[in-house]
Parts: structure tokens; sequence; C-alpha cells
């Protein structure tokens, strides 16, 4: 539920805005409604606002000065002005105040409602952004590593399938988030992943990218746990060591020889380590964790299956639906189709489904 708040001093206007916001639009509450800037200015003192509609030609502080004061307060809460004056210099200072809508009288119900669930939309991603850099935050505090990347491995999918400006916005959301996670916790980023996290401005964003900017993301998830780690002494924990090494580098190829390397023992030790405390040879754990991933993006994304086994570094398709068979007890295509239907969401696009 979002709370809204109306500062409109022409009472019609006021009951008209509501009228449409109460009969259009689920999932809000009218918090409070101010004729005036004082009115306006005690309600932003006491309520947590989400969405507030500001007329700029109001007595008693004007709605600029109103939105200044929202500001100080609320940086994140969503403003829409409503006007029947189009002034360049009531635009630019609303433009430096950071206000996302612009709307002019006499305005259409349809480019009101349409607005408003827009700035919503944004609002509720992010809600989910700062909810899951909490999660991840906590994970930090239990050395939960694997749940951490699968997180943020989720999540960025998910970006990539938004349409329009969108998905920059939310992933540059993130990766603000996350930063501000390490430097809350004392920590520098390196200058390289400095420059990654810049060029998420200009990358292109989608599925087929996706992984690029993933590979940033993790980066960041890296510093946080490596902390962690050496704080919990698990420094030493050769086994939970080369998980974390495996779970960061599925998408690409690497040999028991790259993780006995990382892990600074021998292979034929690293071998008989991962039986011992596992159960489980190396390749095996290796190919179960790929097609565990192969399994959630055949579910949550529409990407071919060609490029889901390209990007989990298996270099014949054949090979991949084969093991994915063997791991999972029917095709690729198959899982995606009864996953689908258990769902209760439409089949998938057959000519998404390059083979399999």
């Amino acid at each position: 539920m979002y709370g809204i708040v109306i500062v409109e001093d022409e009472e019609l206007e006021r009951q008209a805005l509501r009228t449409i916001l109460t009969e259009n639009i689920d999932g809000i509450r009218i918090l409070g409604e101010a004729r005036t800037g004082t009115e306006a200015v005690a309600l932003i003192d006491s309520c947590e606002i989400d969405l507030m509609l500001v007329d700029i030609n109001i007595p008693n502080l004007n709605g600029l000065e109103v939105i200044r004061h929202l500001r100080d307060r609320h940086a994140d809460t969503k403003v829409i002005i409503t006007t029947a004056y189009d002034y360049f210099e009531t635009t630019r200072t609303a433009i430096q105040l950071k206000v996302d809508e612009y709307l002019l009288k006499p305005i259409r119900t349809q480019a009101l409602v349409t607005t408003i669930q827009s700035c919503i939309g944004q609002l509720g991603a992010g809600r989910q952004c700062r909810e899951l850099v909490g999660r991840i935050a906590d994970l930090v505090e239990q050395d939960g590593y694997q749940e951490g990347v699968t997180l943020v491995r989720r999540h960025i999918e998910w970006i990539c399938t938004q349409r329009g400006h969108v998905p920059r916005d939310l992933i540059l959301d993130f990766a603000g988030a996350l930063v501000a996670l390490a430097r809350d916790k004392g920590l520098r980023l390196p200058d390289a992943l400095t420059q990654q996290i810049g060029q998420l401005r200009t990358m292109p964003l989608d599925a087929q990218t996706g992984y690029q900017a993933l590979g940033t993301f993790l980066g960041v998830v890296d510093l946080l746990f490596d902390v962690t780690g050496e704080r919990f002494g698990y420094s030493s924990n050769t086994v939970k060591k080369v998980l974390n090494y495996i779970e960061r580098n599925l998408t690409k190829r690497i040999t028991l020889e790259d993780a006995a390397e990382y892990a600074n023992i021998s292979p034929s030790y690293l071998s008989r380590m991962f039986k011992k405390t596992l159960n489980v040879n190396f390749i095996s754990y290796l190919t179960t964790r790929r097609i565990e991933l192969a399994k959630e993006t055949l579910i949550g994304t529409e990407r071919p299956i060609t490029a889901i086994s390209q990007e989990l570094s298996y270099s014949d398709v054949n090979y991949f639906c084969k093991s994915f068979k063997k791991e999972v007890g029917v095709s690729p295509t198959e899982y995606r189709r009864q996953s689908r239907l258990a769902q209760g969401a439409p089949p998938p696009r057959e000519a998404a489904l390059a083979t399999g």
C-alpha cells in the first residue's frame, strides 16, 4: 500500500483528484490533503509519504517551497507537479528538486492514472531493491555467500527482462545500494571495479549482455563476503572457499586444476577432499550446480536453450541437453513446458526454443 498526499488549494480540484485516484488505482491510500503550504509541511513532518501531488500556486508557501521541504526529509518520495502554468523558471527549479513528473491542467484522467502507476512501479522496484540489499547485508553477517550470489543473479536476470528505460534505472539503483553497503562496512572498491560500475551507465542491458553486468555485481559481492570470511576465520576452510569459487564462476570454463590452484592445494588433494566432505566428485558437483542454474533460467526467462548452454560454458548444446536430461529426467524444452504449466503461465514460445 502506497501513501499519497494531495496538495491543492481548490476544493473541486482536490475532490476530482481524490476520486480519480481512489476509483482507478489499486494499492494506494490517501494519507491526507492540504489546502496550503503550511498544511502540506505539517503532513510531510508527520507522515511517511510515498507520492505527493503538488499544485504550484498555493497560499502560505508555494508548491516549490513545499517540495524543497519534502526533499530535506524524504528524498525518495515521488513528486508530481500539477499546475496551469508552464513557466521556464518553475520547470528548471522542479528539475533541480528532482520532481518526477510535471502535469499541466486541465489534467486528463488517463494521463494522471498512467503517471501515478508509473511512479508506483518505480517505488515498488525501489522497495524490492532495498529489501534485497538488506537481505544481502544479513547474509554477509551469516557468511551466506552462495545464497547471496543466487539472489544477485536472479535480480539481474529480472532487470534484464524489463522494458524501456527502466532497466537502466533499476541496475544503477541496485549498484548504488550495493556500493553504499560496502562503504557502510568501511570497504574501499578497487579502481577496476569502480570503473566497471561506471560503465553500467552506458552498457547495453538485455538478456545477452546481462551476464557482463552480473560480473560487475558479483565483484561487489565478493568484496563484501571476503571480509566476512576473514572475520569468521573461514579462510582455512578450503572446501567452502572452493564452493564459493565455483559459485561465482558457474558461467566460466573452470576445472579441478583451476579450483585447486585458487585454493593453493593440489588437484588430487582437492578431489579427495571433495569426495570426503560432500560425497560427490568435483565434476559432478559443478555439473549439478550448472544444471540448477539452467533450470532457474529456463523458468524465469525466455532465453533460447542454445544461449543458455553457451552462457553456462557448454560448447555443444546437444551435450548440454544430454547432461540436463541425465540430471533432471526430462529435456530442457520439456522442463520449461512443464514448469510453465505448473505455474499456470502461457506455454513457452516455440520460436524461442531453438533445441532441446
